[in-house]
């Protein structure tokens, strides 16, 4: 989870991602943007991640899902459907400094 960073997903824009479904079923989504949100600050890592989700119709529920991309990793993901075309990933984390 640590590589799924704002960075990084927006190098990624227009990638394809595995996304296993409750049935076990996998489909391939695509980065179609990464916002920064209104919490992020120097003590807030906070942004959000949009999936083109078309391929599937509507048939996504609001849920944790298995992502993995061959540069990231695998990683579980809460989402939300934006419309039936769109998904959204919140991430919002607390920022360490080392």
């Amino acid at each position: 989870m640590e590589l799924f960073t704002f960075e990084r997903l927006e190098k990624l824009v227009g990638d394809s991602m595995s996304m296993t479904l409750d049935e076990g079923a996998s489909c391939e989504v695509e980065i179609t943007g990464v916002k920064r949100t209104g919490t992020h600050s120097k003590v807030w890592e906070s942004f959000a991640l949009y999936l083109d989700c078309t391929a599937l119709n509507g048939a996504v529920e609001q849920g944790t899902y298995l992502f993995g991309h061959h540069s990231l990793g695998e990683a579980s993901l809460f989402v939300s459907p934006n419309s039936a075309k769109e998904l959204e990933v919140i991430f919002s984390r607390k920022v360490t400094h080392s």
